[in-house]
């Protein structure tokens, strides 16, 4: 039985594609987003400001690397400044261990945690149904949320969309309704409730994707701009080729390991969400009218998410993304800077040669 329950929870290929692809979509937008607001700043700029930051092109041709190395130390300060509190205590590379030990923590475990909540909004409706003068506040406050609430039942369908076919007819206008003292339907609920668990999964793709991509596009916006001016218009590639070397140097080493560390954490939890989701939707549950119909469909809930946090294969597989991350860890700290350190001596004497 036991061996069962843990097998639902395999991580399958499809969830392993859907971390990849929103990552690739957080990091893409970031990316996007970032090299906006650079080339937007850059032109707005006064002219007084652009010649005080900007170097002419005579001292760009003598120090191409220092104007880039400037760049990416004050980009590494900003990257690594999450870990330099712990590493006061614990030293650089533990303090980067634990603190990714935390975000796929906060991300396998929460996405099944949070299921729990149910319980509180349980009991806030039963005070809602034993205080009237509350109960009218409380929904005159909720129904200003409505567009919220499309929205939510909007992405919930676009998420799952293999289960459009378990729509449910709303019986909320029943006077023995306990959701007449919500400014929400049962619906709206359902729809909050199956997407709750992806809060964790899709938040830590989100910071991950945020970092890379704003990480990228500081890289390369210097690049173009140093390659500018150090040989006119035809230094933009020159700029943007080393620019994005660099970038892969410095991340390439230790993502290649943490990166499917963290993927891993998120698939495991999207597939606790897709049968979280599905047992709401098939099982027709947040349906229910009276009190008692309710206090099942949140113990089947609660069964399935302690299921999750119980099963061997979660335990399994934490384990081995704390393994990858010590990994990781250990090589953006004593390795990573090595080998990017050699890539940017490399590259800058092959550009030294080209410009001669």
């Amino acid at each position: 039985m036991e061996k069962e329950e843990s097998s639902q929870f395999k991580i399958k290929r499809k969830d392993v594609i859907w971390s990849v692809k929103l990552f690739t979509l957080f990091t893409i937008l970031a990316f996007v987003f970032s090299i906006s607001v650079y080339v937007v700043a850059f032109f707005f700029s006064q002219p007084e400001s652009v010649s005080a930051v900007l170097i002419s092109t005579a001292q760009a041709a003598t120090s191409e690397v220092d104007v880039v190395n400037e760049a990416i130390i004050s980009t590494s300060d900003a990257a690594t400044s999450k870990v330099e509190f712990g590493a006061r205590y614990i030293g650089p590379l533990y303090s980067v261990f634990f603190f990714n030990i935390i975000a796929i923590f906060v991300t396998s475990i929460g996405a099944g945690a949070i299921t729990y909540s149910h319980r509180i909004v349980f009991k806030e409706l039963i005070l809602r149904s034993q205080h009237p003068f509350y109960s009218k506040i409380s929904c005159n406050m909720e129904k200003l949320s409505s567009p919220f609430f499309s929205f939510v039942q909007k992405v919930a369908l676009h998420i799952y969309p293999d289960i459009k076919k378990y729509d449910v007819d709303e019986k909320n206008d029943s006077s023995n309704s306990i959701w007449k003292h919500c400014g929400y339907t049962g619906e709206d609920y359902r729809a909050i409730a199956s997407v709750l668990p992806l809060i964790f999964p899709v938040m830590t793709l989100f910071l991950n994707g945020l970092i890379a991509g704003t990480i990228l596009a500081f890289f390369v916006f210097n690049g173009i701009l140093w390659g500018i001016q150090t040989a006119g218009f035809a230094g933009i590639v020159l700029g943007a080729d080393f620019a994005f070397i660099y970038y892969f140097a410095s991340i390439l080493p230790h993502g290649i390991i943490e990166l499917p560390a963290i993927f891993i954490a998120t698939s495991i939890a999207y597939r606790f969400s897709r049968i979280h989701s599905e047992e709401i939707i098939k099982g027709r549950l947040f349906e229910a009218e009276k009190e008692e119909d309710l206090k099942e469909d949140i113990r089947r809930i609660e069964d399935i998410t302690g299921a999750y946090l119980r099963s061997r294969y979660l335990l399994k597989i934490f384990s081995i993304a704390i393994i990858m991350l010590h990994v990781a860890a250990y090589i953006e700290i004593r390795l990573t800077p090595k080998i990017a350190g050699y890539v940017i001596d490399l590259m800058g004497l092959l550009i030294s040669r080209t410009l001669i």
